[in-house]
């Protein structure tokens, strides 16, 4: 019984994460990343995979910092329980001191692009647009 509430329990944390980006995360457990590929939303929806840049040696801090743009360690992201910390928009956005990091999407669009070109350990990445954004799903009329 305690196992089934356990995988109950599982299960209910992952459905409760989707909307975060597929971090996982409860109310206690620390964040993890996704082992699947996620979507970041917007206009354009990209597509990233966190386990094909850990598993080209890169550390979270390549990509992630804190307000004080000082890098986050995996052991740091990791104490935290709160997905929303690691949101991109929770700090670049409108409210911004620095205009030209206001648009998460220029942020990505520099960060990832340049790391991509130049290329991380001598390996570079795809640098289409396609490569990384998917076509928004139109919806089905009658759906």
């Amino acid at each position: 019984m305690q196992k089934k509430m356990m995988l109950l329990g599982a299960a209910f944390a992952a459905v409760l994460t989707m909307g975060y980006g597929a971090l996982t995360v409860s109310a206690s457990e620390p964040l993890a990343a996704p082992t699947e590929e996620i979507t970041i939303d917007g206009k354009k929806p990209a597509r990233f995979n966190h386990t094909t840049h850990l598993g080209l040696g890169m550390d979270c801090a390549v990509c992630h910092h804190d307000k004080d743009y000082k890098p986050l360690t995996a052991e740091a992201i990791g104490a935290m329980t709160d997905a929303g910390q690691l949101s991109c928009v929770s700090c670049h956005n409108d409210s911004h001191p620095k205009p030209e990091l206001q648009s998460a999407k220029d942020v990505f669009h520099a960060r990832c692009k340049e790391c991509h070109t130049k290329g991380y350990e001598g390996k570079t990445g795809p640098t289409k647009c396609n490569d990384c954004h998917v076509k928004a799903k139109k919806a089905v009329e009658g759906c």
